[in-house]
């Protein structure tokens, strides 16, 4: 199975970090293990469903990945993105694979609504403390348990508790 690795001898890769906290159980928003791919609700809920996948394996760009490694992680993001659309129903979803803060091959997956006056632009002009949005306790659990069921539908492997691994 893919590891995480550091970034570089100078700095570790925070998402190699967060990785590590999943993998220990330290993380309350996790969605799904899925084989090549983490799935967790991201911080940004201002969009309600917004999500990040994770590639397990660290890489600072998507080429670097073994080429039958990113097909796999392509198809979990093309589900990760229909679980969002059915969830959310957004107007349009926005998938970020950027890396330039983080080295790591990872995407965001925005769902953006009509009602979002700024719709048009990108996510990350939108204030920090308006976009860093969190959801009450009720709602955050009811939403990662219908993004889990709609990635299970599409990807049985995917895996959620750490008493399934």
């Amino acid at each position: 199975m893919p590891t995480s690795e550091s970034a570089t001898a100078e700095r570790p890769c925070g998402i190699c970090g967060l990785i590590d906290r999943i993998r220990n159980g330290g993380f309350a928003d996790l969605v799904a293990e899925l084989p090549c791919s983490w799935v967790i609700l991201g911080d940004a809920q201002f969009y309600r469903g917004y999500c990040v996948l994770l590639a397990k394996r660290h890489a600072r760009e998507l080429h670097l990945l073994p080429r039958d490694e990113v097909h796999q992680i392509l198809d979990e993001l093309l589900a990760v993105g229909q679980a969002i659309a059915e969830t959310a129903k957004p107007l349009k979803l926005n998938y970020e694979c950027l890396g330039n803060q983080e080295p790591h091959v990872h995407w965001h997956v925005f769902p953006r609504s009509a009602e979002d006056s700024m719709r048009l632009q990108p996510v990350w002009l939108r204030p920090e403390a308006e976009r860093k949005a969190t959801l009450d306790e009720t709602d955050r659990q009811s939403l990662i348990i219908t993004l889990r069921e709609r990635i299970a539908r599409m990807l049985p492997g995917a895996r959620y508790a750490d008493s399934e691994r």
